[in-house]
């Protein structure tokens, strides 16, 4: 599990990179990244695959959130990098394969289940984004 955690870590920081992340946040965005990944491991051993997506896409929302206000930097810096790590690509490529393939009942599975897990990546990004949203505008309306 370490070596996925750290696996996790480097494709964050790889893609701060070529999003040409500010130097001094790269490491935040990796650790943000290898939380999101962490969260999605241990969620799927105990609530299934699509459940721990959409856990792991809220932490990152959170921690993204926190991170911006605290280093003063946009949500995004942080944001993009740290939920690379779930993006369904590799069933998504599967999903093809099978379609080239022309097993079209396993394709449409694969495609139903790669669907399901993009849709709570972005579920789990716009629930946060929408709570933080509410919640500033609150405080910002109390003054």
């Amino acid at each position: 599990m370490v070596t996925q955690i750290l696996a996790g870590f480097v494709g964050a920081l790889t893609f701060s990179y070529i999003y040409r992340v500010p130097a001094s946040q790269r490491m935040y965005a990796g650790a943000v990244g290898s939380l999101g990944w962490t969260i999605s491991l241990s969620a799927r051993q105990g609530g299934g695959e699509l459940l721990g997506v959409f856990l792991a896409a809220i932490a990152v929302a959170v921690c993204s959130e926190v991170l911006a206000r605290r280093r003063q930097q946009p949500v995004l810096v942080f944001l993009i990098p740290g939920v690379i790590p779930l993006v369904p690509g590799g069933k998504a490529y599967l999903t093809m394969l099978s379609f080239l393939q022309q097993d079209y009942v396993d394709a449409v599975g694969l495609l139903v289940s790669t669907i399901l897990m993009a849709g709570a990546v972005a579920a789990g990004i716009i629930i946060t984004s929408s709570t933080f949203r509410v919640y500033s505008r609150t405080k910002y309306l109390r003054r």
